[in-house]
């Protein structure tokens, strides 16, 4: 669906915080997915690998976190529009398009015939069924949902499933738990934002505090790993992501009030703008890029493409936002 500015209702309310918050992970993400695979990129980089924590890994995190942003308010406002019905119809066909673009994309192809691949997509799509029947709970009990998940996640890791998990692409099924308890944990962190700016502080800011001292706590223990999407790595990463949104929420919805400049911000705000659409022409690029570049080439140069990448992403989010068009699933 293509939407202008005039015509989108969801527009008429939009927190810009969010916008640039969206437009910041997938800039981010169209940064190091161009760095993927080659040889000489430096550790800090690329995964952490086992256990560990590098930026890199909290990419995916930030896109369930933007996720749960958006889910929060527009529900709510399809639902008061259409009905409950209509609204969770619509998520439901939203979330299955995402399963069903990320295996189209992720089809592997090879001699003994083809077949599907699990990837972020999927990830974000199962991760949206898990949180769309908790959506309406008081904030309490999806909370209690998310750590119940989460342990139950952190459980199965000491199984024999557990070598399933770290061989599957994004932890595969079971690994879905993991994320959906991020999912979930994002959207009880989101509540705030349709109870009114002085509760943003106590969740986002206080909320992400906490997470980050229990998830750094809980690491001693369980260790941090992207890998088998650990407790702790689920925890900081929402404990992260929260932090630097309740910041972005500071400079462009409190600040901006007495700084009108801040207001205009046109940078990570029209990549935000049309997130979705925007990650699927950097998959393009990306593995255009991967065809040409050979594996071994220099840091240096690989750098400077991801960063030509970035400017060529940027310049076409510009151009959509120009001439308002908005890209929705």
């Amino acid at each position: 669906m293509i939407e202008t500015v005039e015509s989108s209702d969801k527009l008429k309310v939009r927190f810009l915080s969010i916008d640039v918050f969206k437009g910041l992970t997938v800039i981010l993400m169209v940064f190091v997915n161009t760095l993927a695979i080659y040889e000489n990129v430096p550790a800090w980089s690329k995964h952490a690998g086992d256990f560990g924590l590098t930026y890199v890994d909290l990419i995916a995190p930030f896109f369930v976190f933007m996720l749960a942003l958006n889910m929060n308010i527009s529900y709510q406002k399809r639902k008061e529009k259409f009905g409950r019905k209509k609204a969770i119809l619509r998520y439901i066909r939203r979330f299955l398009i995402f399963i069903g673009i990320g295996f189209l994309l992720t089809i592997y192809i090879g001699p003994d015939g083809f077949y599907f691949r699990w990837g972020t997509f999927q990830v974000l799509g199962m991760s949206g069924l898990l949180l769309l029947p908790l959506i309406e709970l008081k904030p309490f009990l999806k909370l209690s949902a998310a750590v119940i998940i989460v342990i139950l996640h952190q459980l199965i890791l000491f199984t024999h499933l557990r070598s399933l998990i770290y061989d599957s692409i994004e932890g595969g099924i079971f690994g879905a738990l993991s994320w959906g308890s991020m999912m979930i944990l994002s959207s009880f962190l989101a509540e705030s934002l349709t109870k009114g700016k002085d509760k943003v502080k106590s969740y986002f800011l206080f909320g992400g505090l906490i997470c980050l001292v229990l998830g750094f706590g809980f690491g001693f223990i369980l260790g941090i790993s992207r890998a088998y999407i650990s407790l702790p790595y689920i925890i900081v990463s929402v404990g992260i992501a929260s932090l630097i949104y309740y910041l972005m929420y500071y400079i462009f919805e409190v600040w901006a009030n007495k700084h009108e400049f801040v207001k205009k911000e046109k940078f990570f705000s029209v990549v935000g703008k049309n997130a979705f659409m925007l990650y699927l022409i950097h998959i393009v690029i990306v593995y255009s890029i991967y065809q040409i570049i050979p594996l071994n080439i220099s840091s240096v140069i690989i750098f400077s493409i991801s960063f030509v990448n970035v400017v060529i992403i940027w310049f076409i989010a510009f151009l959509m936002n120009k001439v308002e068009m908005i890209i929705v699933v």
